[in-house]
């Protein structure tokens, strides 16, 4: 499982980067889309590569984080490469003072140049302009949504966190986004700095049952679409990512993962789970970086009861700080996310939310459905 070590040795700049890479020869012969967002990049970089490679062409794919394998983080023409063929391509840069997620990186784009798909569909890691990925030269910057998170990182405010996502735009190029308010404007400005266009990816009509899969599938469609590429307008692909507001069963009981870990996903989620019916019980879980309190005071009533833990990471929330964090919001505290289950499945609601890590969530899947 991820236990968060790119955070652990987490430290921003894109030098470090460029010289490993003009170290090892590379040469970027490939098309490119970089998706930056504070949710939803990963389901919608898969959108994008789904939809390149019905329209023919072969697609490379860089995802973060994994939760399981390594190996998860690249795909090429939508098949993960194993970790040993990854692990050995991260050997070679050793020899760099690169940070672990810049290896990982670095690790990648050797891999596309070695494959030579023609196009590469690249997430961010964390915020946009100093990430390790924009190193490449993207056509197409996809911002998928900006909210109030990793402030320790991107800064306090939302003008200040869509000023670091949008370092991603480059001279020329198309922005595909739906962010509104004060994220929007500053978008439009880095964008008009740097003439670049910005396209209002528009909401379509899919067969997804959560709002937040539309949205994904918008702003994949419309970034194909601004590289004047037709593709099928019927075609709609199933493969969804794991603990994206996954159904399973757990002693008979309808169970839904998600992996949601910031506000906007937490309203998004819960405008989904008011169509379930009662009774809800809540599976929480969440790393001490992110808005706890604000989490679980803000549930209105959607649930009969909601049982609290963290689970093992570098993050981790201590068991006495979680209780102090959630004094007053009327949650249970549990040892982990599996003792957490077992007590919302004694209740025997219709209804259990696993919510508020995507780590988390691939540790208690791992843990209970394999």
């Amino acid at each position: 499982m991820n236990s968060g070590k790119e955070t652990k040795t987490m430290s921003f700049g894109l030098e470090r980067m460029r010289k490993a890479l003009v170290g090892e020869g590379f040469k970027q012969d490939f098309r490119c889309v970089l998706i930056a967002g504070s949710t939803g990049k990963s389901q919608t970089a898969v959108f994008t590569e789904s939809l390149l490679m019905r329209s023919g062409f072969s697609v490379g794919t860089y995802l973060s984080p994994h939760l399981e394998r390594i190996g998860e983080r690249v795909r090429l023409n939508g098949r993960e490469i194993s970790d040993s063929l990854y692990y050995s391509r991260m050997r070679r840069f050793q020899k760099y003072p690169l940070t672990y997620f810049e290896k990982l990186t670095a690790a990648a784009f050797m891999y596309f140049m070695e494959k030579k798909p023609q196009w590469a569909v690249v997430e961010v890691g964390l915020g946009g302009r100093l990430d390790a990925t924009n190193v490449l030269k993207n056509e197409i910057a996809v911002i998928t949504g900006i909210c109030r998170e990793h402030t320790e990182y991107l800064g306090p405010s939302v003008e200040e966190i869509a000023r670091e996502k949008a370092g991603i735009i480059k001279k020329g190029s198309l922005v595909i986004t739906r962010c509104g308010g004060a994220a929007a404007d500053v978008i439009k400005t880095i964008a008009a700095r740097r003439k670049a266009s910005v396209i209002n990816a528009a909401m379509m009509k899919t067969p997804y049952g959560p709002a937040f899969l539309g949205e994904n599938y918008s702003l994949a469609a419309s970034a194909v679409k601004s590289a004047g590429i037709e593709f099928d307008k019927g075609y709609f692909p199933e493969y969804i990512l794991p603990s994206r507001f996954e159904r399973k069963k757990y002693k008979g009981i309808d169970v839904i993962l998600d992996g949601g870990h910031t506000l906007d996903a937490w309203r998004a989620v819960k405008s989904e789970i008011k169509k379930t019916p009662r009774p809800r019980v809540c599976v929480f879980y969440a790393l001490k970086d992110k808005k706890i309190e604000e989490m679980l005071s803000s549930s209105n009533g959607l649930f009969e009861k909601i049982f609290c833990s963290s689970f093992p990471h570098e993050r981790k929330i201590g068991r006495d700080e979680l209780m102090k964090r959630a004094r007053g919001t009327g949650v249970e505290i549990s040892s982990s996310p599996v003792e957490s289950l077992k007590k919302a499945a004694a209740l025997s609601p219709e209804v259990i939310l696993c919510f508020g890590s995507l780590i988390g969530s691939a540790y208690l899947r791992k843990k209970i459905w394999g």
